[in-house]
């Protein structure tokens, strides 16, 4: 960046700005331009181009959209969509009161605008933290719509204490210190204690510094104070690529973020009959009840599938395949019933209509043929999927009709297949 460059951005003259007037210096539609845009050259902008991990600022210019902001060898250039029925886009952008000569009022999406800064600042003083009270480096930064991610040179999440480091960086907070912006020549940037290196070619280099604590070059919009960023809460952490991620909200985003997180909690507390300092504790009682409920109704399935079975084996022929048809159960409820069987020293076969699956189960030494080669092929063949081993096959169908028909085949091939 040179300086004539910091004079056209009034983004960084002054960041709070929202709207502003500016002359059009050209408009391009055709080479170089992506598909259904025209890009817009002006003598200065308050819209800030993509760069550094922040997104570009989005807006108009006059009536035209402006949907990207990009700067192409030192010059920022507004993208305005146009419509498809649009034809000629230089016309259309015309139309809009956008030509080269023409004097346009630009306006950005301030929340938007508002929204990166905090976050961009929040992720300095979170990065400061990290780096001089921890001894932790932040490799890169992303801004995201919903969140915010640094990476960071912890190698295990364990060596972040969450808590410890928020308390720090709201300590920041409270004390509102001002968030200064410093240009100088690189000849001069050693006067700075600088977190990062700074940018290589640069005729200026622009530093924020955070009163005293925190030296970082960077092109990024940011708040004058650190009371402006209102809050910052660590969302939570993972390892990635041999180091940490770390998720974060800051400013307005991440005070909605905790409204929206208390007003759930109150809900959740609400259905459990708690207050919200309670709702861990009730919530882990529940869990602990639904457990042991799963428990006692795993082993009541169990005793049913059990005492069917032998029911079913009490009114069949000596040896025959049991089947079992479930006109409203699921195939959880036919695996059920077939192992069942099996236990009893009899093969079994459930469809469940539901579900369109069949289940297959044999004894392990019943002189079957292995299930998967006996079964595999005629499944394929009426389209279904599934699979098993040597006693045990399940397989899935488009229709209940289609599961019927296998399992009348694998009664009819195991009654055949036995040794």
């Amino acid at each position: 960046m040179n300086a004539r460059a910091l004079d056209e951005r009034l983004f960084y003259r002054n960041p709070w700005l929202s709207e502003a007037d500016a002359i059009v210096m050209a408009t391009e539609w055709e080479d170089g331009v992506k598909p259904g845009h025209v890009r817009v050259l002006l003598d200065t902008t308050i819209f800030y181009p993509e760069g550094g991990g922040q997104p570009p600022d989005l807006g108009f210019i006059e009536r035209a959209r402006v949907v990207d902001v990009q700067e192409i060898d030192g010059q920022i250039w507004h993208f305005v969509e146009i419509p498809p029925e649009a034809g000629n886009g230089g016309a259309w952008l015309a139309q809009k009161g956008v030509r080269a000569g023409a004097s346009v009022h630009l306006r950005i999406d301030w929340q938007r605008r508002l929204y990166h800064m905090q976050q961009h600042t929040g992720q300095h003083l979170l990065s400061a933290v990290l780096e001089q009270d921890y001894g932790i480096h932040t490799l890169s930064f992303h801004l995201g719509t919903d969140y915010c991610t640094i990476d960071v040179s912890a190698k295990n999440p364990a060596d972040l204490p969450l808590e410890e480091i928020e308390a720090k960086v709201e300590g920041w907070i409270e004390r509102d210190v001002l968030v200064r912006i410093h240009y100088c020549p690189p000849e001069d940037v050693a006067a700075f204690r600088l977190r990062k290196r700074p940018p290589a070619d640069e005729a200026v280099i622009r530093v924020v510094e955070i009163d005293g604590y925190d030296w970082s070059p960077c092109g990024g919009t940011h708040v004058e104070r650190t009371g402006q960023l209102r809050a910052l809460k660590l969302l939570s952490l993972e390892r990635y690529k041999g180091n940490v991620r770390v998720y974060f909200a800051a400013g307005a985003h991440a005070l909605e973020l905790l409204f929206k997180a208390y007003e759930e909690a109150k809900q959740a507390a609400l259905l459990l009959g708690a207050g919200v300092g309670d709702l861990s504790a009730r919530l882990r009682d529940s869990m602990e009840k639904t457990a042991h409920l799963e428990k006692k109704t795993k082993k009541c399935a169990q005793q049913r599938a059990e005492a069917e079975a032998r029911l079913a084996i009490s009114q069949a022929e000596p040896e025959a395949v049991l089947e079992f048809k479930l006109e409203d159960e699921d195939a959880e409820r036919g695996t059920g019933l077939v192992k069942a069987a099996a236990v009893l020293g009899r093969a079994a076969i459930a469809v469940s209509l539901p579900d369109s699956t069949v289940v297959v189960q044999v004894v392990q030494h019943g002189n079957f043929p292995a299930l998967a080669e006996l079964l595999k092929e005629k499944m394929t063949a009426l389209g279904g999927k599934g699979g098993g081993g040597a006693t045990f096959f399940r397989a899935n169908f488009a229709s209940p009709d289609q599961a019927v028909l296998f399992a009348g085949y694998a009664k009819e091939a195991l009654g055949t297949g036995r040794s």
